[in-house]
């Protein structure tokens, strides 16, 4: 976690994702903004982060544009929680689109895989795709991916859009929305343990959020970790 809150470039981000991806039992990562549909190719480029897979496979799945087809892609435009890939080739409303791209997939070992989505505060999706031939995951693995990846999103995002301006200052009740918020409570049990209204613990969350630059509350508490606020 450390080292993709350290990471100065897009590049280096991509390397942790990847050690994180083999750490986890994934051998690709796919990830970066999700591009609208149509999107033309010269524009989606500069929206990924990372895109690790065997080399032909990777163009055959840019040049042969399977992005659009990609039952992850479909997926990603009604689910905003985690998904596998499994989950993404049931619902795929294309019959032909899955049997395209997972049976080519398949080709080069990759028949599994787990994907994080996420919105940005421009109402954007992120993604980070993980593949390979590990179908599940536990609970707690799920977890500590998903949290993972979350961050190295959010750095991302913050360098793609130089963003990474001196954060400023939290009010010591933001600080400590963002501490029991690290300790897995919820905005309604933080409103409890500080005698407020929920609706106030959600405006200070994002007050923070907000000044740290971060793209929701994990990669708040994330931020605000790396840079000794608690």
């Amino acid at each position: 976690m450390n080292a993709v809150s350290a990471a100065r470039t897009p590049g280096d981000i991509g390397i942790q994702l990847v050690r994180l991806a083999a750490a986890f039992g994934f051998s690709s990562v796919f990830g970066g903004l999700v591009p609208r549909a149509r999107t033309p190719k010269n524009q989606i480029t500069p929206l990924v982060l990372v895109q690790h897979m065997p080399a032909d496979w990777a163009v055959r799945y840019n040049e042969r544009g399977y992005l659009f087809k990609d039952p992850v892609f479909h997926r990603l435009q009604a689910d905003p929680q985690p998904f596998s890939w499994a989950d993404s080739y049931a619902s795929c409303p294309i019959q032909a689109d899955r049997r395209l791209v997972g049976g080519e997939a398949a080709e080069f070992g990759l028949t599994g895989g787990y994907v994080v989505p996420v919105i940005t505060l421009d109402e954007r999706i992120a993604a980070v795709s993980f593949g390979g031939d590990r179908t599940t995951l536990d609970p707690d693995d799920a977890g500590k991916l998903s949290f993972a990846a979350t961050c190295a999103v959010g750095r991302f995002l913050q360098l793609h859009a130089s963003a990474d301006s001196p954060p400023t200052p939290l009010t010591p009740r933001e600080r400590e929305c963002l501490i029991w918020t690290g300790e897995g409570k919820t905005e309604a049990d933080i409103a409890d343990i500080l005698g407020v209204s929920t609706s106030t613990i959600s405006k200070h969350i994002a007050s923070a959020r907000d000044k740290l630059h971060a793209i929701n509350k994990a990669h708040a508490v994330a931020v605000a970790m790396k840079l000794n606020m608690f």
